[in-house]
């Protein structure tokens, strides 16, 4: 993200190692060599949710434990001739079968008419509340987006003017180290003085 030209990230702004291009270029292939280490995080084993619906935490239990989903029974919808038309018990199944399917094909034709009916108005309302609430993430991600700039603005800030006052305290440092030196050798000129005037008075 950028602030009046200035890059704002999560990386040091006051070492001066990191403009390096090939320094720079080392750094992100290492954040990129631990990224590709790092594991997604799975599924908790015990959750909260689903403890009133036991069909709805039997589900999230196989999800949660990779297991697949049970084969879709295709057989209760066959309308089939029973194998033996002597036998009262096996046309009973069947017409029972039969009225079953019957009366799922009459719910399907009124789920249609009711579709046909609402179906449009359903639609948009559906769609007026995916815009609310697409709108309503798009806000909270941009609040967070700026309060992220906001805080690399503030850790800036603090670098660069903890940056400055290293940079005086070196400065004052390297001042004292030279002015140290300087009467060091002053001092060992003093000596060097002081021992050939001792050498001419013996």
């Amino acid at each position: 993200m950028s602030d009046h030209n200035v890059t704002l990230d999560s990386l040091p702004y006051i070492d001066k190692e990191y403009d390096d291009a090939d320094t720079r270029a080392h750094v992100l292939s290492l954040i990129q060599t631990e990224m590709a280490q790092m594991t997604p995080p799975l599924l908790p084993k015990s959750t909260p949710i689903f403890k009133t619906n036991p069909l709805l935490l039997k589900e999230y239990e196989r999800i949660r434990d990779g297991r697949t989903a049970p084969a879709f029974d295709t057989q209760r919808y066959k309308l089939e001739v029973p194998n033996n038309v002597n036998n009262v018990e096996e046309w009973r199944l069947a017409a029972d079968n039969a009225s079953a399917q019957l009366e799922h094909q009459n719910m399907r034709m009124v789920n249609l008419e009711l579709l046909e009916q609402f179906g449009a108005n359903l639609w948009k309302l559906g769609n007026y509340q995916r815009e609310a609430l697409l709108a309503q993430v798009e806000r909270a991600t941009e609040r967070y987006r700026e309060e992220a700039v906001g805080l690399n603005r503030e850790r800036r800030k603090a670098q660069v003017d903890a940056g400055e006052t290293l940079r005086g305290l070196g400065e004052r440092w390297s001042e004292g180290v030279r002015q140290c030196i300087e009467i060091q050798a002053a001092n060992a000129q003093l000596r060097a003085e002081i021992h050939e005037l001792e050498k001419k008075q013996s």
